[in-house]
């Protein structure tokens, strides 16, 4: 009878360990089952950010090689390259493509300089969204002059794609008119100055979009 005394205690200690044991596993089961869509969650949350990490770096690595080409190209023809304040993800590009006094036609002269700006942008960045500027000197009206420096634009962009293989949807044209004059003149008196003034020129965009 004291034998079994001393058993009955024994076996409830044994038992409540026992008890303790298996809420523990329970619990620990329980938390494990709770987390495993939360650690995967995290993993691909982890998994985008690398992503992104070797996105973002491509496109600096992008960024870098087309500036590196566009100034490769103002150093050969002249011209200048600068960022874009306005659109401030992009550059604004000034190459020496003119146009005669009352043209929209692009020179002769001016093909191999679009043929290296058109390669230069397909080489390091072919996804970059370019919009020609087309600008006139401000001999005639204000009105013609911003209806022959959009044909200027569109004259330029139509090379671009049809003779330098760009693609259409990836540039854009915009009309300045006589709004950005290089030389202050009438355009009659003088064409030759005023040639500076009737020019396209360039803006790259690696963001957003440009005009249409």
């Amino acid at each position: 009878m004291r034998q079994n005394r001393v058993w009955v205690p024994m076996v409830v200690v044994t038992l409540a360990f026992l008890s303790a044991g298996c809420m523990q596993l329970v619990r620990q089961w329980e938390l494990d089952r709770v987390m495993e869509p939360v650690n995967g969650q995290l993993a691909d949350h982890d998994a985008r950010i690398s992503a992104n990490a070797a996105a973002v770096e491509a496109l600096q690595g992008d960024i870098e090689e087309l500036r590196s080409g566009l100034d490769r190209l103002r150093q050969e023809f002249g011209g200048h390259v600068s960022d874009d304040d306005m659109h401030g993800a992009g550059l604004a590009v000034s190459l020496p493509v003119h146009f005669d006094f009352n043209s929209s036609e692009v020179r002769a002269v001016d093909r191999p300089i679009l043929d290296a700006f058109a390669a230069t942008i397909l080489g390091s960045f072919s996804q970059a969204r370019v919009t020609v500027e087309g600008s006139a000197d401000s001999a005639g009206s204000e009105a013609y002059n911003m209806r022959l420096s959009q044909e200027r634009a569109e004259s330029v962009k139509n090379y671009l794609v049809q003779t330098a293989g760009m693609n259409a949807d990836n540039i854009g044209v915009a009309a300045m008119g006589e709004s950005r004059l290089v030389n202050q003149n009438t355009g009659v008196e003088d064409r030759q100055t005023g040639i500076e003034n009737r020019r396209a020129t360039f803006v790259v965009e690696w963001a957003g979009s440009g005009s249409n």
